[in-house]
């Protein structure tokens, strides 16, 4: 997976990216894709810092947006969504398997 910290209105500073990079390698793992992107735009909005991720790939499409006063703080709730949501839409496909696999199951009986 190819990750890309983007800085807008913001002056580019190597220990939030790093910090950045470092949160988002458990996104990574959960991530099966090797062609998968994950873009992250940290910036300033009202003098208040903004992280932004959308993630994208094959069967791939979720995005988080947070707002704090704190920009490292943002950077983790954003990676607490996207979090949630890979695991949201895992469970979801587990969950129509197990549905299919009792549907044949049923069939065959």
């Amino acid at each position: 997976m190819q990750i890309e910290v983007v800085f807008r209105n913001l002056t580019p500073s190597d220990p939030l990216k790093n910090y950045a990079l470092k949160r988002f390698q458990k996104i990574e793992r959960m991530v099966d894709d090797e062609n998968a992107k994950l873009l992250v735009t940290l910036s300033m909005e009202s003098n208040r810092p903004r992280a932004d991720l959308l993630l994208s790939g094959q069967n791939l499409n979720f995005a988080a947006s947070e707002k704090n006063d704190d920009m490292y703080a943002a950077i983790d709730l954003c990676n607490d969504r996207i979090g949630q949501q890979l695991r949201k839409a895992s469970e979801r496909r587990s969950q129509i398997n197990r549905e299919t696999v009792v549907d044949a199951l049923g069939d065959n009986a």
